[in-house]
C-alpha cells in the first residue's frame, strides 16, 4: 500500500512541475489511465494553488530578477492580450508549464477564482487527452517492439 502512495505522489508532484511527466510516470508505474489523468490534473492544480497564493513570495525569495524585455516575455504578453485567462489556461499544460502559466495569470492581475476555474477545466481536459495519448503510444510502441521478427 505504501508503495502505491509513493507512486501516486510521484505522478502528482512531477506533473505539478511539468505536465507531461505525470502521464509518463503513471504509464511507467502501470497505473490505470484514468487514475493517472486525475493525478496529473490534480498535480497541475497543486501548482496553480501554491503559486497563486504564494507565487509572489516564492519569486522574490528564490528567483533572481531577469530582464523584462525578452522574447519569451513578449510572447506571454501577446498570448495574454489575445486570449486572456482562457488562452493562458489552455496553453499552460503544453507550453507554459503549470508554474509558468500560473505566474503569467497572476502577473496580469487575474482574479483567483477565474484562475482556478479555467486552469481546472483545462487541466482536466488536457490530463485526459495527454494521458490517453501517452498510454496509447506506449502500447503501440510495445506492440511494435514485440512483433518484430529477427532477420533469417
Amino acid at each position: 500500500m505504501s508503495e502505491n502512495i509513493v507512486e501516486y505522489l510521484s505522478v502528482l508532484l512531477s506533473s505539478s512541475f511539468k505536465f507531461l511527466f505525470g502521464p509518463l510516470q503513471g504509464k511507467a508505474y502501470g497505473l490505470p489511465w484514468l487514475l493517472t489523468a486525475a493525478l496529473t490534473a490534480a498535480g497541475m492544480m497543486l501548482s496553480v494553488v501554491v503559486f497563486t497564493y504564494f507565487g509572489q513570495y516564492l519569486k522574490q525569495r528564490f528567483f533572481k530578477t531577469k530582464k523584462v524585455f525578452t522574447a519569451a516575455n513578449r510572447r506571454k504578453v501577446t498570448l495574454w492580450r489575445r486570449y486572456g485567462i482562457i488562452g493562458v489556461a489552455l496553453f499552460t499544460p503544453l507550453l507554459l508549464t503549470p508554474i509558468g502559466g500560473t505566474l503569467v495569470a497572476n502577473a496580469f492581475g487575474e482574479k483567483r477564482e477565474k484562475i482556478f476555474f479555467w486552469m481546472s477545466i483545462f487541466a482536466t481536459i488536457w490530463g485526459i487527452l495527454v494521458t490517453l495519448m501517452v498510454y496509447e503510444a506506449g502500447d503501440l510502441l510495445q506492440g511494435l517492439l514485440h512483433s518484430h521478427k529477427p532477420l533469417p
